[in-house]
């Protein structure tokens, strides 16, 4: 999604919301010109040992060879998919990306709030996390800080990411679930800062053991931010 496109947040329906999730998500999907079956795994199967490799060297240290050996192919395969390591490690968070934002879109079908709304992505960018270690780890320890990310689909996924936080706060203003005047881009950061630190920590330490229940108190503590009038109980 191009920045600048945004929904109105005033008079949103649920209905509206899971529209505008449905077309980030289109807009997002990875687009791949493979027309074989076997090509396609093969294009996976690269992205899917260049997160190990990520996750276990680093993004400096990894090199195309030892993409190569981990995913038992020659170098020469995995420069007919990919130009390069760079090119590798744009590729490497977008199909999970957009997992993840269709897991979102999936669970709130079944809520009616823009507190749940908001809550719910929190936890679930934990849980995510916490499911896809190897992936996790590439992503918010090696990807994401890395000075590739200043511009491309990339950047404007994790664009996306934030946005959805943004416009479901200004939906529960215009709906009154808390009071007007919130900061938006301010009190988004904060949230999903704080989750994001949560998540890095754990990756390190894993500590907290239990890192749903752990990043479960702190979110419903951090919601605290946005003064809601009357919070559902989750």
């Amino acid at each position: 999604m191009a920045a600048g496109d945004h929904i109105e947040a005033e008079g949103l329906s649920d209905e509206q919301w899971l529209e505008y999730l449905d077309k980030l998500i289109a807009r997002r999907k990875p687009t791949s010109s493979r027309k074989q079956d076997r090509s396609r795994k093969r294009e996976q199967e690269i992205l899917r040992a260049a997160t190990r490799v990520f996750a276990r060297d680093g993004l400096a240290a990894a090199r195309i060879s030892d993409i190569a050996a981990e995913s038992g192919m020659p170098v020469s395969t995995i420069y007919e998919y990919y130009t390069g390591k760079e090119d590798i490690a744009d590729a490497v968070p977008m199909a999970n990306l957009v997992g993840f934002f269709e897991e979102y879109r999936d669970l709130v079908t079944s809520k009616s709030t823009a507190y749940e709304y908001v809550w719910h992505f929190l936890f679930m960018s934990a849980d995510f996390a916490r499911r896809n270690p190897d992936w996790a780890r590439a992503l918010y320890l090696e990807i994401w800080p890395s000075v590739t990310l200043s511009q491309g689909d990339l950047k404007d996924a994790f664009d996306d990411y934030m946005r959805i936080v943004i416009e479901a706060i200004k939906i529960g203003e215009a709906r009154g679930e808390w009071p007007a005047g919130q900061d938006y881009y301010e009190t988004a950061a904060i949230l999903v800062g704080a989750v994001n630190q949560r998540i890095i920590t754990w990756l390190l330490t894993r500590q907290p053991r239990d890192l749903n229940r752990s990043v479960e108190q702190m979110v419903t503590r951090a919601m605290t931010l946005l003064d809601p009038v009357d919070p559902p109980k989750l």
